[in-house]
């Protein structure tokens, strides 16, 4: 509705549009204005969705899609649904639509989509809720077709998930017995099984073979748990396959993994720490309830903290002294910085004074940014026991914290660090940091607490420098998006008095009418209207004037005010010569006389 009325108001001005309103014509097509879109060609909404819009895709999708009965192209339709959906992560969506099929499908697709709802539910690591497919899948397959084996793999992978290790050996074992399989694949899968269920020389023997990188990565990690390598050489071995698959991010994550665990148990401190750094900087990508070697925060904590102790040790280093570490930990800061970090993990908890605490907290957060290891920082304050919440991170790291996920597009968690930290970091200007927390509050879909951000900003304000007005109005148009239009009325009244440009006050006195018209207060919304249509230009014939009084008739019309709203509308006939705006106008007086005729008692 809201953008049908500005249409019409771009229609009547011919297409210029006031400073703020900024509605893109091609965006308007694409929302139903447009012949562009009344096809319903299915390559016109992909190509929307390649041009990274998915979710105007997926509203187009549902605004255009052929009804089920067309079978064939229903299904063709669905695909690219599933398609876009997969892209956006969106596991949950496809599921329901697979709970939910029309009947009458051909067995072919529905055991497509089925095999679609598997992919999705083992991607949002849920092997309960991927295994309520799989049980179909399995009993309208024959036990011969290549499916059936495929399907009863997934079923031992979605155990794992679970970590219902006992199950998933089980699964396994019957597999094994039926299928006699003894392909690289199978081996893995298998590995990976009876080391979970702690069955190290088995997993070794299984791989005794092994060529793949993942498979001597597993061999490897069998041999030390099993005891049959030393801990030392699997450290070199797992250093030389780190060094191989730089271009495998995945792999060469269970290679630093390898190294952090053979380190450890090699007591070998400094490369302990350092797999553990490296591995989780690559862990990004999953929380990887399928891995074997499982990376704990709490982990790294401890490897520097022993790191820091073995050298405070060496260096006859007093635990309370604390000058005397915080200058050791600024000695390795130029060349051994994982030393350096150690050090200042060790002060962030062993510290005598809170502020060494809190230094040493952002100096090993800033150390681990510069080397581009903002994963391990998320990892380190957001995944250990030791910060039970988020208010328990130290401020300095939560602001640093807070940038990374902006920067990654994370607006929840971004959000949830910003919440509460109502003091701007140091160098930054206070109204601007506001500003900047209300907008991402807003975005996360905390609009009361955004709004309170910025009613807040404005207090004990006298007055608003024009152009930080201009940007606090942009995300109070947020407010207005999501309609929150009371929250938006109340600040925009206020930004009204502490601003002296009267055409900005113009502008505000046009969203404040429309935020009262959106709630249904069409007199108010007229009235404010006609006030920005006037504002500074005593005639208010200008496009923006005209436009502002376009919209105070269509208000006052709403709010029973007819002949008032009648009366604004052969205003603007009166300056107007374009045919096509007169139409318009003349029309609408129309539609007018039609209401006060119904309203008029018989």
């Amino acid at each position: 509705m809201a953008i049908q009325r500005m249409m019409q108001g771009l229609n009547f001005l011919g297409g210029k549009t006031p400073s703020h309103l900024g509605v893109p014509l091609l965006l308007v097509g694409l929302l139903g204005f447009s012949p562009w879109v009344c096809a319903t060609g299915l390559e016109r909404i992909l190509a929307v969705a390649d041009g990274g819009a998915t979710d105007l895709a997926l509203r187009l999708l549902v605004k255009y899609e052929p009804p089920a009965e067309d079978q064939e192209n229903w299904m063709q339709w669905e695909k690219e649904r599933f398609a876009i959906l997969a892209q956006k992560q969106q596991w949950g969506a496809i599921a329901k639509r697979v709970d939910n099929l029309p009947p009458g499908l051909p067995q072919p697709f529905v055991r497509w989509a089925l095999a679609e709802a598997v992919n999705a539910q083992l991607s949002a690591e849920e092997g309960a809720a991927a295994r309520k497919y799989l049980r179909r899948l399995i009993w309208e397959t024959k036990p011969e077709s290549m499916d059936f084996a495929k399907w009863r793999r997934l079923v031992i992978r979605s155990y794992l998930l679970d970590n219902d290790i006992a199950d998933a050996h089980m699964a396994l074992l019957r597999y094994k017995q039926d299928y006699r399989v003894d392909n690289d694949a199978w081996r893995l899968l298998h590995a990976k099984v009876l080391l979970r269920a702690r069955r190290n020389k088995a997993a070794f023997d299984v791989l005794h073979d092994a060529q793949s990188t993942e498979g001597k990565i597993l061999r490897l990690l069998a041999g030390l748990r099993s005891g049959i390598y030393k801990a030392p050489a699997v450290k070199a071995a797992g250093l030389t396959l780190a060094q191989t698959t730089s271009r495998k991010p995945k792999l060469q994550r269970e290679a630093w993994a390898l190294v952090a665990e053979a380190a450890s148990q090699a007591g070998d401190d400094i490369y302990r720490v350092i797999g553990l750094e490296r591995a989780m900087t690559l862990s990004s990508d999953a929380s990887g309830r399928e891995r074997v070697i499982v990376l704990k925060s709490d982990d790294l904590w401890q490897a520097y903290e022993w790191l820091a102790e073995s050298l405070g040790n060496r260096l006859a280093l007093l635990v309370g002294n604390d000058k005397a570490w915080v200058e050791q930990a600024q000695y390795y800061e130029s060349e051994e910085k994982a030393y350096a970090r150690a050090f200042y993990a060790f002060l962030s908890r062993r510290g005598s004074e809170a502020q060494v605490r809190l230094d040493a907290h952002t100096r090993l957060a800033d150390s681990l940014y510069a080397e581009g290891r903002g994963e391990v920082v998320r990892s380190l304050y957001t995944r250990s026991k030791q910060f039970g919440s988020i208010g328990a991170i130290p401020v300095t790291v939560r602001y640093r914290l807070a940038d990374a996920a902006l920067q990654r597009r994370d607006i929840h968690l971004a959000a949830r660090l910003l919440k509460g930290l109502d003091k701007a970091p140091p160098g930054e200007d206070p109204d601007e940091w506001s500003l900047r927390q209300a907008r991402v509050l807003i975005y996360a879909g905390e609009f009361k607490a955004g709004a309170l951000r910025l009613s807040q900003i404005l207090d004990n304000k006298r007055s608003l420098d024009p152009a930080f007005a201009s940007r606090y109005l942009q995300v109070v148009f947020d407010l207005q998006a999501v309609d929150r239009h009371p929250e938006a009325y109340a600040l925009l009244d206020s930004v009204f008095a502490l601003v002296d440009k009267a055409q900005q006050r113009r502008e505000i006195l046009f969203w404040m009418a429309d935020s009262k018209n959106a709630i249904g207060e069409f007199q108010m919304a007229g009235e404010l209207y006609l006030r920005s249509a006037s504002y500074g230009n005593a005639r208010g014939a200008d496009p923006w004037g005209q436009t502002a009084r376009f919209h105070a008739a269509e208000a006052l019309g709403e709010a029973g005010l007819v002949a008032d709203a009648r009366d604004v509308y052969r205003k603007l006939l009166e300056h107007t010569t374009d045919q096509r705006r007169r139409a318009l106008l003349e029309r609408n007086i129309e539609q007018l006389w039609l209401r006060e005729k119904q309203s008029m008692p018989r």
